[in-house]
């Protein structure tokens, strides 16, 4: 009994995080009000609205929609961070900046 118990408090926390789901009729999915400073990857069922985000020298955004990406202001990647948007399939941009915040590549992948 003892064994269980602790297995089931091991547990509990993998399933106390916050959810969020979106319904299939969806046409727009948003990520918005968000600080990034971990990798995060977003994805949006057609179109994939994206405003009052930070991207942090530690973070990195990954957004994937297969219609459309719309970033509205206010958005920022500070230096250090990365940004990765993929519009539908298999077309990828990816923006490489150096420790002083200068763009020094733009990649369709």
């Amino acid at each position: 009994m003892a064994s269980t118990r602790h297995i089931l408090s091991a547990l509990l926390p993998l399933f106390a995080a916050p959810v969020c789901a979106t319904e299939m009729g969806d046409s727009t999915d948003t990520f918005q009000n968000q600080t990034v400073s971990t990798e995060v990857f977003v994805q949006g069922h057609t179109t994939l609205t994206i405003g009052s985000v930070t991207v942090t020298q530690t973070g990195g955004l990954t957004a994937n929609a297969p219609d459309n990406i719309v970033i509205n202001a206010p958005f920022e990647v500070q230096n250090g961070g990365t940004l990765e948007l993929t519009v539908g399939h298999p077309y990828r941009i990816r923006y490489t900046y150096d420790a002083a915040g200068n763009r020094t590549r733009r990649k369709n992948e």
